[in-house]
């Protein structure tokens, strides 16, 4: 028998190791796939980042033009034609403290250059064909207008802002154009380092590419709008990230944008995902290779142990079981010592039994062991007994009640081992020694319900009532129900600590505790104090109608108290202010429990906005913001 435990033994610690290899070699593997996504998620985070930074500087740069534009329109139409000498000088130093806006030109209704910042006129100065000077031309409105890239005969492309220029008498006298230099933002975008496949863009809303970097000509006033990126991510979405093969090179890109609220610009940061995984990767195959080392040399030094177990055994088993009960009865004598045969009866009882239970020793010998324990604390005993039994454990330690000779019901803990038996006759049994433990038992009971009640209040503490909340979203959930929770604070409390102490604002709290304690009639109802003077209240099976009606109940009835508290106007009377949120499982509510605190806690913060004392409910539009 010892031989065949032995090898079970050894058998078992070798599939011990192996099963700790495999799932170190698996941990490995899921960290690695982790930090693939980290990877990924920490470049989407940097791009969206970045997009949105640069979006902000692109719409700095044309409300800048914007403003030039407007204040040109202002003076020259205030001045008429015979001011236009001085506007060009102030056009012109508008230029000079720019480094954003290229030049500034004013035209006549029929394209003549009138004024100019330019130092000589292009041969692309004559507008009447674009479409900025053809949208003042044919509409009344004199709001700025952003027009599409214009490619000049030299190659160079513009981006514009443009207003119409009314005469005196209201008809077109005109237009003042603000132009951007197409490069200056390729340039600014170069400054920026997303890699050597990266690229940074800025486009219109509509889909057409004003301004790349790496700067190409070629692809300035592209149309993009068929593409993935206009077509399903800013059609549907303002900002955000996606992955796609880019319409330019093919490269399988990991991108941010972000759209302007006032212009119609958007802004694209790209960068490839072969070189965002890059580092993640070199660093995988080496991580993983010391992995598959520890592991192997893990598995050696795991056999050789298994084999040094083997041995020692062998030659420990029969030394083992022959002292067990010697050790047991020699160090706990001062204690019961019992031996049960296998099937609970006891064999041998020491003297001790009277002084622990009252009943005699020899009254007793040869009853089953399991008839004077508690009947709700039988089915671990017997448990404990099985494993014994069969060899899955030599030692046991069980704690269970049993009743004294008085009929009092007392706490005890055996610790149980295995026995050699004492002739080739008997089975092997198991000797127990046995203690009271009652009144350590007692004490951990008290401690077990100390740890959830808040001392100042009486109220459930917060980590009691962090735990009822988990467990009952995860209840209204399986049965369908709702579940509301009322988050209660005491208003302008730090006041009334400073004006009458401590000691009265703890008075003050424990007089609201016991008001909103009061309404939690039910067994399932939790009233805590969920930090500071802050208080909750957890209403399973409640909507949010009686929900709120038992808000506005605590409301008045903390105001009845009339505590005093002359700095919480108009009242002054403490007073509370309460917000509502409620889980409504039956209407397929999938929300967690973050969502009822912070959705209860913007209510809270709507009830003080709108001037305490009183409970609000979250309008339906901030519920959809916390969901979103």
């Amino acid at each position: 028998m010892p031989d065949q435990n032995t090898k079970s033994l050894s058998r078992r610690a070798a599939l011990y190791v192996a099963m700790i290899c495999v799932a170190i070699l698996g941990l490995e593997g899921w960290r690695e796939w982790n930090s693939h996504d980290a990877a990924i998620n920490r470049s989407i985070t940097s791009d969206l980042n970045l997009a949105h930074s640069l979006r902000q500087h692109a719409d700095d740069t044309f409300e800048l033009a914007e403003q030039t534009v407007t204040s040109i329109v202002y003076e020259a139409q205030q001045a008429g034609e015979g001011g236009l000498a001085a506007i060009e000088t102030r056009m012109r130093r508008s230029i000079g403290d720019s480094t954003r806006l290229q030049r500034i030109d004013i035209y006549d209704p029929v394209g003549n250059l009138l004024a100019t910042t330019a130092q000589s006129t292009p041969s692309d100065a004559r507008p009447t064909g674009y479409s900025y000077f053809q949208n003042h031309r044919n509409s009344i409105s004199q709001a700025p207008f952003f027009g599409r890239p214009i490619e000049l005969s030299s190659g160079d492309w513009i981006l514009t802002i443009s207003q119409r220029l009314n005469r005196a008498d209201g008809t077109f006298g005109g237009v003042v154009v603000a132009t951007i230099d197409g490069r200056y933002f390729a340039n600014f975008y170069s400054s920026f380092d997303v890699g050597r496949l990266g690229a940074i863009s800025l486009a219109s809303s509509d889909g057409i590419l004003l301004a790349r970097a790496p700067y190409d000509a070629t692809q300035i006033g592209r149309d993009l709008s068929a593409g993935p990126l206009f077509s399903q991510q800013i059609a549907t979405r303002r900002a955000g990230q996606y992955q796609a093969a880019s319409l330019m090179g093919g490269v399988t890109r990991v991108s941010a944008f972000d759209s302007s609220y006032r212009y119609p610009l958007v802004t694209i940061v790209s960068v490839s995902r072969d070189e965002v995984l890059a580092p993640w990767f070199a660093g995988a195959i080496q991580r993983f290779a010391i992995a598959a080392a520890l592991t192997v040399g893990l598995a050696l030094l795991g056999l050789r142990l298994a084999d040094q177990i083997g041995r020692r055994q062998r030659s420990e088993t029969i030394l083992v079981q022959k002292e067990a009960e010697f050790r047991l009865l020699a160090e706990s004598a001062s204690d019961l010592v019992e031996r049960f045969a296998a099937d609970g009866r006891r064999l041998y009882i020491s003297p001790a039994m009277e002084r622990l239970l009252g009943h005699k020793p020899h009254d007793l010998l040869g009853t089953n062991a399991f008839d004077t324990i508690h009947m709700e604390d039988r089915p671990a005993v017997a448990e404990a007994a099985d494993r014994l039994r069969r060899r899955e454990t030599t030692e046991e330690t069980i704690v269970f009640r049993a009743q004294h000779a008085n009929g009092q019901e007392i706490w005890l803990e055996t610790a149980l081992r295995v026995a050699a038996p004492t002739d080739s006759q008997q089975q092997a049994g198991v000797v127990g020694v046995t203690r009271d433990v009652t009144e350590r038992k007692r004490l951990e009971l008290k401690l077990a319900s100390l740890a959830t009640i808040d001392g100042l209040t009486g109220l459930a503490n917060r980590r009691a009532f962090d735990e009822a909340l988990t467990r009952e979203v995860a209840r209204s959930r399986r049965s369908q129900t709702p579940l509301s929770l009322l988050m209660i604070d005491c208003d302008r409390f730090k006041r009334f600590n400073d004006d009458y102490g401590h000691l009265e604002g703890d008075a003050c709290l424990r007089a609201i505790a016991a008001v909103i304690m009061d309404r939690a009639r039910r067994p399932l109802d939790m009233a805590a104090r969920y930090g500071g003077e802050e208080m909750a209240l957890l209403l399973p099976d409640t909507d949010l109608g009686a929900a709120r009606s038992i808000g506005v109940e605590i409301c008045r009835q903390v105001q009845a108290l009339g505590i005093r508290h002359d700095r919480n106007l108009p009242w002054k009377l403490a007073t509370i202010s309460v917000g509502v949120a409620t889980l409504d499982a039956s209407d397929g509510d999938t929300r967690d429990a973050p969502w009822l605190v912070s959705t209860a806690d913007l209510a809270l913060y709507d009830a003080k906005a709108q001037g305490r004392n009183q409970c609000i409910a979250p309008p339906l539009s901030d519920t959809a913001r916390l969901v979103g």
